[in-house]
This record gives structure tokens, C-alpha cells and sequence, in this order.
């Protein structure tokens, strides 16, 4: 394959790669072999793989963010996109987690992985600003990870006739390793009303 054609081909695979995320999947493979890119076919086929991935995870995401909880419950949904070759096991955490739990939020290489916690929202109507809850996840080691802080605090002013209410939420990662990674996170989805359940995504990489 001479230069030409290598640029070609390079041209031609950022093109896909910049669909991943704005297109369904199959349009994704159907755009990709009208370009007659078969020498490339399994790569293409590990980006379709990916792309599959990530729709079944927004749909995981989607049922936990449409699903009725109690009025005293508020709710975390965390998805993660880790586009390193790495694994993340969880270590230190403020949550208690179990074994099991450590174990079932670990972050495995090239994975796409999404989780939820409830937390309890009790607040007294006419009370001052209050952390609802307020936490922390290290995944990784001192070598290679990174800390998710993450936390709903509930400020209140007082009007004349009803106090209003603003949620505050935290939502932050940062590398801690002494091998720098590259992180970040934004909020993705919140919601205006009382318990203020909100949708988070990280991306490592």
C-alpha cells in the first residue's frame, strides 16, 4: 500500500471514528463499506462492536432514569467509557461498598459500564442549605487511577412568601496516579424538581 493510500485509509477510519456517538451503529458499518475499506474490516468490525455497546448501555441508563423511586429516594447514574487498555479496581471509597460491589464496579479495559445508587432525600420544608449526600470513589492505584467525587447539596433562600430551592451537584474526577491519565466528567441529564436525581458520564483516556 503505497502513501497515498495509507492517508487514504487513515482519512478515511477518523471520518468513521468521529460517527462513534452521533449515528446509529449500522449506518456507522453501512457508511463504512460503501467506502470500500474491507482491508480494514476488522477494525471496523471492533468499532461497530463498541458503538453496539455503547447504545445497550444508553438504554440501561435510560430505564434507570425513567423508573418511578420513592419521593425520599434521589439518584446517581454513573456511565463510564474507559478508552484506555486499563483496568480500574475500586479501592478506597466513602460508600461501605461490599466485596461483591467492589467487584461488580470494577473498570475493565475498553468498556463501556454504567451504575446507579439510591440515596436517601429527607430535608424539612424551611430548613436551612443541606448536603443531601456527599462521596468518593478512587479506582486505581497510587501508580495509574483516578477519584470520582460526586455529591447533591440543597440550598435554600427565603422569600417573602416560600423559601426556593437550588440544587448544587458535584460531579469531578481527577487523576492521582504518578502516571497521569486523562479524565472528565459532565453532567448529562438533571432533573428540576425535588429528590434532583441526575446522570453523570465519565470518560478515562
Amino acid at each position: 500500500m503505497n502513501d497515498d493510500s495509507l492517508e487514504n485509509t487513515a482519512d478515511t477510519l477518523r471520518e468513521i471514528a468521529s460517527l462513534i456517538g452521533f449515528a446509529p451503529w449500522v449506518a456507522i458499518y453501512d457508511y463504512a463499506q460503501s467506502l470500500n475499506t474491507a482491508e480494514n474490516l476488522e477494525l471496523l468490525n471492533k468499532l461497530a462492536a463498541h458503538a453496539r455497546l455503547d447504545e445497550k448501555v444508553n438504554q440501561e441508563v435510560k430505564v434507570w432514569e425513567n423508573q418511578k423511586i420513592k419521593s425520599t429516594q434521589t439518584r446517581l447514574i454513573v456511565k463510564i467509557k474507559n478508552t484506555t487498555s486499563h483496568t480500574f479496581d475500586i479501592n478506597k471509597n466513602s460508600l461501605a461498598l461490599t466485596v461483591d460491589e467492589q467487584d461488580y464496579l470494577k473498570i475493565l479495559p475498553q468498556e463501556i459500564e454504567a451504575f446507579h445508587c439510591d440515596f436517601t432525600y429527607s430535608r424539612q420544608l424551611g430548613t436551612p442549605d443541606k448536603d443531601i449526600y456527599k462521596h468518593f470513589i478512587i479506582f486505581g492505584n497510587e501508580s495509574l487511577g483516578f477519584r470520582f467525587d460526586f455529591g447533591l447539596r440543597v440550598n435554600t433562600s427565603f422569600g417573602v412568601f416560600t423559601p426556593t430551592l437550588t440544587p448544587v451537584r458535584t460531579s469531578k474526577v481527577a487523576s492521582i496516579g504518578t502516571t497521569p491519565i486523562k479524565c472528565t466528567s459532565q453532567i448529562t441529564r438533571a432533573e428540576d424538581n425535588a429528590p434532583y436525581s441526575f446522570s453523570v458520564e465519565i470518560t478515562l483516556g
